[in-house]
């Protein structure tokens, strides 16, 4: 396992990138950065059994109240919240990276293991939790690690930051799915078991594969940087986040409430949302991997325009479909603008980190899980209000209001240095 001369992430790179993003050496990924991106991989497909088979495990084989699943989601909701600001803020200040990814990774193996021997409500919402809060922060960290690590090496950041997007795509595309066939065929305790397995999987990849030594070396501006570009540079920061909370709620209500109106209301063959779920992720990814090359004359905040623009006409074109040839086209529409988001979105937040980039990071990350929140709870009252068509139309509405925060923030621009790419 190679190692890195000096892992920590440096005050400026002695080769920076140009302005819209692209590096002036494009040095080639080696086997750790290759490895990073499994670690991740695998720590998001560990979750992604997780998290959607919890409340269908609850209600299930629990035999509890609907209403109970809320108060986990609740608790798990704002302890993830935590332990990502706090996991960002220990990377910021020069903590080893090694040991909070091993909280993660053990945290979920021990949940899983004693979900599978001990399974009771009151164990989930008094310990199992706190132990999914802290493997669910794991992808935040991950994110900074692995960017820390393309600078120290002298890699494509924007590059890299779309291999790691895609494999947290990846991760989520297959997980959810193998957990509930694993419950249709041999039943839930088996996800558990599985889940258990895999556990142990990502504990033996963090082991071999995170070097003991890595940190991003705590950076502290001097008091001219303090006064002349702090409240700046945060003020573009929380924008920016803001914009991706926004779209990612865009995108959640939209999702949360596409099935349920092809079947419903489109009056379209049960098999039309997995189709669409299908041909969305799939374009998806393909967007997220071709994304760096696009990069290359194009900045990320150039990018995220053209998301919420093309984002427009899918909301439309996804709330008139009636027939398969539309939804297609739809489907296809919205792993488009989805993609060019999740690929280029966690790099235009961390170009306003200002030297922390584990506290961007994190609010990066936080904006997404609170936007998918917001999508999830509006979905049921809209739909229960209105329709399941009207939800996907108030989309067009949030979209509209990202793209407004998202020109508010170029004022911010003029705050961010030379070495990275808005």
């Amino acid at each position: 396992m190679p190692s890195p001369d000096k892992a920590s992430l440096p005050e400026k790179h002695a080769e920076a990138p140009h302005s819209d993003g692209t590096p002036v050496k494009n040095i080639p990924l080696n086997r750790q950065a290759y490895l990073i991106l499994l670690l991740l991989f695998t720590g998001v497909f560990c979750n992604g059994m997780i998290v959607p088979f919890m409340g269908f495990f609850i209600i299930d084989e629990l035999g509890r109240a609907p209403w109970e699943i809320s108060i986990y989601v609740g608790l798990v909701s704002v302890l993830t919240l935590l332990m990502n600001r706090q996991f960002g803020e220990r990377f910021d200040k020069g903590a080893r990276v090694r040991p909070l990814i091993a909280i993660s990774a053990f945290a979920f193996l021990i949940a899983t293991a004693t979900l599978s021997l001990y399974p009771s409500y009151w164990v989930i919402i008094g310990f199992i939790s706190l132990c999914f809060s802290f493997s669910n922060a794991s992808t935040s960290l991950m994110y900074s690690f692995g960017r820390a690590y393309a600078e120290s090496q002298g890699m494509a950041v924007t590059s890299y930051n779309s291999y790691l997007r895609s494999m947290t795509s990846l991760g989520w595309m297959m997980a959810p799915a193998l957990s509930f066939f694993i419950a249709g065929q041999w039943g839930n305790a088996f996800v558990f078991y599985t889940a258990a397995s895999l556990g142990l999987l990502w504990v033996t990849l963090w082991f071999f594969v995170v070097p003991t030594d890595f940190t991003a070396a705590a950076k502290e501006p001097s008091s001219n940087q303090q006064s002349s570009q702090s409240r700046s540079l945060n003020h573009g920061l929380y924008l920016a986040a803001a914009a991706c909370l926004f779209i990612a709620g865009a995108h959640i209500l939209t999702s949360a409430a596409l099935p349920l109106y092809f079947t419903q209301e489109a009056k379209l063959p049960t098999f039309a949302p997995g189709l669409a779920f299908s041909i969305k992720c799939l374009t998806e990814v393909a967007v997220i991997l071709l994304i760096p090359y696009a990069m290359q004359k194009f900045s990320a905040r150039t990018a995220l325009y053209a998301a919420t623009i093309i984002a427009m006409p899918t909301f439309y074109i996804l709330s008139q479909v009636d027939s398969l040839p539309q939804l297609i086209v739809g489907a296809a529409l919205e792993g488009l603008y989805y993609g060019i988001f999740a690929g280029v979105s966690i790099t235009f937040v961390q170009s306003f980190a200002n030297g922390r980039l584990g506290r961007a990071t994190s609010l990066y990350m936080n904006s997404l899980f609170l936007g998918g929140m917001f999508g999830n709870v509006s979905m049921g009252l809209i739909a229960s209000a209105y329709s399941y068509q009207t939800a996907i139309q108030l989309s067009l509405v949030i979209i509209t209001i990202a793209l407004v925060i998202l020109i508010a923030s170029r004022r911010s621009d003029r705050a961010v240095e030379a070495g990275l790419s808005v």
